[in-house]
């Protein structure tokens, strides 16, 4: 609740401002019986004041107090300081905030004179509850100062923890407030409010959005000034209200930021490094040193296995080893999509699809990080020349922005020989003269044997958490199956068989019985299902046992989008 000594200067002045227009002393007191202004006028000491003083009465019983002779005054008679006090009438009314009492003005009349205030006792009580009311108003319009000044602070502490730059100009286009990151992002070193935006960032969008006036909504933004960049999106919502425009809120995004929300990247918080790759083979172990060494250099590398082994998991260990960990590892498959959206992922676009595939492009947001490209023999010829080119150039240019430079440390990989599609043409030969100076290649599993053991035994300890049967276990002569096995689709057969097996088992041990049909197990030459036809069978019974896709997605501890291509792939209705 607010007090009158936070407006102590003031309620002097408004007892002075009395004490002259009525030619008479005038005191004003707190809630607590504390003088906060007196004139001394013809009172040099008046005596102080209590709960059963004149003045005091007004303040404990929130009533207007006339007493014109203390004689006659109930309290005053017995007032052990009636000889000594000067004053020998008062009238008081009571200073109210918010419907609280929060101290009382008064008119004192000294001894021996007399003063017109009680010949229009009326018109004085008046005037001094107009001066009560005006007190009270001072102290109102302190309070909701006050609570502005609270509810800006909130305002400016809410808005600053915000991850977006945010700036609000008004409808001339000047900056009337703007939070800590939009300063961070455009680096300025004073402040900025009251400066016209466009003079500060010299941008066509900025430009556009102050002459349309229209609200945008993620348009790429890219701003170059002397030592800084920000790359990202822009947005802007105007402000109206009653039909008239009072300005508008810019925010600005920046390029890692909205790369957060993006789903398809989610995984990017999974650490990988050089210990997730089992194996204990000496030409595996020399490829992971070689590895080492090439990652903490800016070299392109190009990584080279069979089928079935998740070169992604080598290349973002190599990512994770490098002086670029911090920022984004970025992937694409060049065998998992059309033509013309590989060139949108890759490349980008100039549409402003920022929810669903955003038009800046991956390489872009691989900038200062590691960009994966995984089967790049299935990239189209046209796309590998213009890949050549950024890594060349390291500019990045679309139609509608000028050159975005680059810096990004590219990772390839593939299952096919490159060499032999170069001479057939269906390989850029500069492409793969840029990328084949430094080859890792990870040995089959049909090539070290004894890794086959580590591998299962991980897997099957993996798996066992992910269904949640830590109490399954296999018979021996089961695992001597898995360990005799070539395995030549590699470490993906391993993972997608044992994942089948533990997803199927009822039971809390695995036996020959449970194994019988898979590709490992096969019985004297018998027709045996291979691992994409038992997978088949897996999706079509848990079809006809779930509900939904979703519910057939989850159980088997994978996307729905993952689901649905593997339905296509099976021909699965």
């Amino acid at each position: 609740m607010m007090h009158l000594g936070e407006i102590k200067e003031t309620t002097l002045k408004f007892a002075e401002t009395i004490s002259k227009i009525l030619d008479i002393d005038v005191m004003i007191i707190d809630d607590n019986y504390n003088r906060i202004a007196n004139t001394f006028k013809y009172i040099e000491d008046p005596t102080p004041i209590t709960r059963y003083s004149m003045l005091g009465e007004v303040l404990h019983t929130g009533k207007v107090v006339a007493v014109k002779d203390k004689a006659t005054y109930k309290h005053c008679k017995n007032c052990p300081d009636i000889s000594e006090c000067i004053i020998s009438g008062l009238v008081g009314v009571p200073i109210y905030f918010e419907k609280n009492i929060i101290g009382a003005i008064a008119l004192l009349v000294p001894l021996n004179k007399t003063n017109p205030v009680f010949e229009n006792l009326e018109n004085s009580i008046d005037f001094l509850e107009g001066m009560s009311d005006l007190l009270s108003s001072k102290l109102k319009n302190i309070d909701d100062y006050n609570k502005l000044n609270v509810i800006k602070k909130e305002r400016e502490t809410i808005i600053d923890v915000i991850e977006d730059g945010l700036v609000f100009i008004n409808n001339m286009g000047k900056i009337v407030h703007y939070n800590h990151q939009f300063q961070s992002f455009f680096k300025f070193e004073k402040d900025v409010e009251g400066e016209k935006i466009e003079e500060l960032i010299d941008h066509p969008l900025i430009h556009e959005i102050l002459m349309f006036g229209e609200d945008i909504l993620y348009k790429i933004f890219y701003y170059e000034h002397i030592n800084h960049s920000f790359y990202g999106f822009v947005s802007c919502r105007n402000i109206m209200l009653n039909g008239n425009h009072y300005g508008a809120l810019l925010s600005f995004k920046s390029l890692g930021k909205a790369y957060k929300a993006f789903s398809e990247m989610s995984d990017n918080r999974t650490y990988v490094s050089f210990s997730d790759i089992q194996g204990e083979d000496p030409k595996l172990k020399e490829e992971i040193n070689k590895a080492k060494q090439l990652a903490v250099t800016d070299e392109n590398i190009l990584i080279y296995s069979a089928p079935g082994f998740k070169k992604h998991i080598f290349a973002r260990a190599i990512h994770n080893f490098s002086d670029r960990e911090k920022n984004y590892f970025v992937e694409v498959d060049c065998d998992s999509i059309s033509y013309d959206m590989l060139e949108s992922e890759i490349f980008g676009h100039d549409r402003d699809e920022i929810h669903m595939n955003p038009g800046i492009g991956k390489i872009r947001m691989a900038h200062k990080g590691t960009m994966f490209f995984n089967n790049i023999s299935k990239m189209p010829l046209y796309l590998q020349k213009r890949l050549v080119k950024v890594m060349k150039t390291k500019e990045l240019r679309q139609r509608t922005y000028r050159g975005f430079n680059i810096d990004v440390r590219m990772i390839f990989a593939t299952c096919e020989a490159l060499s032999p599609l170069v001479g057939q043409g269906l390989f850029d030969e500069e492409l793969y003269f840029r990328i084949s100076k430094n080859i890792i290649t990870i040995p089959s599993l049909i090539n070290r044997k004894g890794d086959i053991k580590i591998i299962i035994d991980n897997v099957i300890k993996k798996l066992k958490v992910k269904y949640e049967k830590s109490q399954l276990k296999f018979e021996q002569n089961v695992l001597d199956m898995l360990y005799e096995y070539t395995w030549p689709n590699n470490v993906y057969e391993i993972e997608k068989t044992i994942d089948m097996i533990i997803a199927k088992t009822k039971k809390n041990v695995v036996t020959i019985d449970d194994v019988k049909n898979f590709n490992f197990a096969g019985d004297n030459g018998k027709e045996v299902k291979v691992v994409d036809k038992i997978e088949k069978d897996l999706i079509q019974k848990m079809l006809t046992e779930y509900k939904s896709k979703e519910q057939v997605a989850k159980a088997m501890g994978i996307g729905r989008a993952t689901l649905y291509r593997k339905m296509k792939k099976y021909g699965i209705t």
